[in-house]
């Protein structure tokens, strides 16, 4: 578990300091998009599910982890209350999916992937219009 979670962080930390922490999560986001509408042409075959499954864990995890430093940056006098609001953001917005979830599945696999995509570029639109790094 420890050496998954310094990959991860190691993953994130390389390439978020290159390319710029909102690239970086736009770049987590897009795969993540377009991982979540391959999934249910790889969900076939036991093997493309897993693959499509693990693409899109690492992809959506990225985009998380990769969020950290430019959240906690928004409003450096409040980092710990900027912190905690992002935190019950996240688990808000996992229970609306849970939520959620079930009547979309019963559409089928593709409205919820559909959904999770289009929620995804609401993200990103959130993203490139009213978060600003450090500097800009």
């Amino acid at each position: 578990m420890r050496s998954s979670l310094c990959f991860r962080e190691g993953l994130v930390a390389g390439l978020t300091d290159r390319i710029g922490k909102r690239r970086s999560i736009a770049a987590g986001i897009l795969l993540s998009c377009g991982t979540l509408l391959a999934l249910p042409l790889l969900g076939t075959t036991l093997a493309g599910a897993l693959v499509g499954l693990f693409a899109l864990y690492l992809s959506f995890e990225y985009s998380i982890v990769s969020s950290l430093p430019l959240m906690t940056e928004q409003v450096p006098t409040a980092r710990s209350t900027l912190m905690a609001t992002n935190i019950a953001g996240l688990s808000l917005g996992r229970v609306l999916g849970a939520l959620a979830g079930g009547p979309l599945f019963a559409l089928g696999m593709q409205a919820n992937t559909v959904a999770a995509a289009m929620l995804n570029l609401l993200a990103l639109g959130l993203l490139v219009a009213f978060v600003k790094e450090q500097g800009e």
